[in-house]
């Protein structure tokens, strides 16, 4: 018979052996068992952090850079609840996690017994699947059982699509008695994924034919996709326009990644509506393109993907084509027409070019502001540098800008919340071990600042929070400035001192209220002196929130 806990050993055995290289764990009693057997299989591959809500998004950052599964341990009750945003936002960013939380014997569960909640199924709205593992090993069946769940687990998170699993592992008293050594003639079984070649069906091919306007939207990817290799060459189609956000991370001569300035600079001479939509990817940050393209009538649109549902961003769908983008993508470039009259792209390209000089002289006009401040940093981030962009105004600004050559962008757009940008920021920088930015505004690194409760935090990481007393986001948007109570319930105004906050967690600290002050203070920001570090740049809420106005509505 097998020992009763043989499978919280092959757990860690199993996870080693299908390619996952790191864990992060948080501390805790009922969750003693699982960290001694991924201790053991792992070493210090191992990553220990406290707060589970920044252990959950630090290993999101993780597993974006690496392209891995990424485990997360923890012990039962409320802390199970707090892997919770993380999860949600690398279920719509498509992310893989393997989530593996302790939980009490399944016969105390609602019987007012320390620390239970119903932990089973708990994410079942946010995850690709969920694993309850057999509470003790008794028979071979057991174990047999418990392997194939955790092999299933493991592929779940990686293919067809990524995306986070939870293991719920319930666990008898006693806890800190040895495990036993992995099962010798363990079984893995790995899924081999499809290549990308693909053939369209012929109605396909004569529509993408007879479009004389095609407009492509990729969102939200990872660096050096797939699709990122293959967009670009459409991009020699005179019929097609291509918009990729900077978070889309697709470089490219035609490509057009600040479609929000572009149409509202241009705002009363838009360009024609394109025969063709086609769309892929994830989020799009432009509300500007998404109203444009809403207002559309009588064109097709196709979306590309793997999705669970159907994806109807922009209320035109009217075809739903279920495979990877770029094999779709890599099919199209073979019939793409080269040589086609057409000047669809020439206009948007003369539309962008236009925009982006306006732009930039309001800007060079304009006093010290937040608009200042991010023309300012995107001149002088180096190259190859990370760029983690925090959500609300953050990543709004950051769309006015041309994208940064040579560098990457990453953002937690899934679910947008403000909740652990920070916390990603040190996972990517974690893994990467690149000059990474995190861009944050001070309310979002308030609300995340246990992401610098970290031993691991890495050196690589600069902070910029641009501090102006709170959401700078809802200056931007209109009426929640006019609202009773603003300041204190909207803005959330607040009395913190960002100095202190940074000395008590032992990093760097630069400060900055006006532009020469900022140029001067940063060279020495960015460099690597042993310990990350955090430039506070102050700026006025009101005055910025006025310009990005006057930005975004002059023509």
């Amino acid at each position: 018979m097998p020992h009763p806990r043989q499978h919280i050993a092959d757990l860690a055995e199993i996870c080693r052996r299908k390619g996952i290289t790191r864990v992060v764990i948080s501390p805790g009693s009922r969750s003693a068992p699982l960290i001694k057997a991924f201790y053991k299989a792992f070493g210090e591959a191992c990553i220990s952090i406290v707060d589970e809500r920044s252990a959950a998004y630090f290993a999101l950052g993780i597993s974006l850079q690496m392209q891995k599964p990424v485990a997360l341990i923890c012990t039962s009750g409320t802390a199970v609840l707090n892997y919770a945003p993380a999860l949600a936002e690398a279920y719509y960013q498509k992310v893989s996690l393997l989530a593996i939380t302790a939980d009490r014997p399944l016969e105390w569960i609602d019987q007012q017994d320390n620390q239970t909640l119903q932990q089973s199924g708990i994410y079942r709205n946010y995850i690709k699947g969920s694993y309850d593992l057999p509470q003790v090993m008794t028979t071979p069946d057991d174990l047999w059982h418990a392997h194939r769940l955790i092999n299933e687990a493991v592929n779940a998170c990686s293919t067809p699509d990524k995306g986070p699993v939870h293991i719920n592992v319930p666990l008898t008293d006693p806890l800190y008695d040895d495990l036993p050594a992995p099962t010798g003639n363990i079984r893995i079984m790995d899924l081999t994924e499809p290549g990308i070649s693909l053939k369209l069906p012929d109605e396909l091919v004569r529509e993408w034919k007879s479009a004389g306007k095609i407009l492509i939207i990729h969102g939200q990817d990872i660096p050096e996709s797939e699709a990122s290799k293959v967009l670009p060459s459409l991009s020699n189609d005179g019929r097609i326009a291509i918009m990729a956000e900077n978070i889309a991370n697709i470089p490219g001569k035609h490509i057009i990644s600040n479609s929000n300035l572009v149409l509202s600079k241009n705002r009363g001479h838009s360009p024609p509506y394109p025969d063709l939509i086609i769309h892929s990817g994830g989020q799009v940050v432009s509300k500007a393109l998404t109203g444009y393209l809403r207002r559309a009538q009588g064109v097709n649109c196709w979306r590309i993907g793997t999705d669970k549902g159907i994806v109807d961003t922009f209320k035109q769908v009217t075809r739903i084509i279920p495979h990877p983008c770029a094999a779709v993508y890599l099919a199209l470039v073979d019939s793409a027409d080269t040589s086609a009259g057409s000047s669809y792209r020439t206009i948007w390209n003369t539309m962008a070019t236009r925009a982006i000089a306006l732009a930039e002289e309001n800007i060079r006009q304009a006093p010290f502001s937040d608009l200042r401040i991010f023309q300012r940093i995107f001149q002088s981030i180096p190259s190859k540098a990370v760029i983690a962009l925090g959500n609300s105004s953050i990543i709004r600004y950051a769309q006015l800008f041309p994208t940064r050559n040579g560098c990457v962008y990453y953002s937690n757009r899934g679910v947008s919340g403000i909740d652990g940008c920070l916390s990603t920021a040190a996972g990517i920088a974690y893994a990467s071990g690149k000059i990474t930015l995190a861009i944050t505004g001070d309310l979002g690194f308030l609300y995340d600042s246990n992401a610098l409760w970290n031993r691991e935090l890495p050196a690589n990481l600069k902070i910029l929070v641009i501090n102006n007393g709170g959401g700078g986001i809802f200056h931007i948007l209109k009426g929640p400035s006019e609202q009773p109570g603003f300041t204190k319930f909207i803005e959330a105004n607040h009395p913190v001192n960002i100095h202190k906050l940074a000395d008590s967690f032992g990093i760097g600290y630069f400060f900055a209220t006006d532009e020469q002050t900022l140029q001067n203070q940063w060279n020495d920001f960015m460099k690597e002196n042993g310990k990350a570090a955090l430039l506070e740049v102050k700026s006025d809420a009101v005055v910025s929130a006025s310009l990005f106005r006057q930005i975004m509505e002059s023509s």
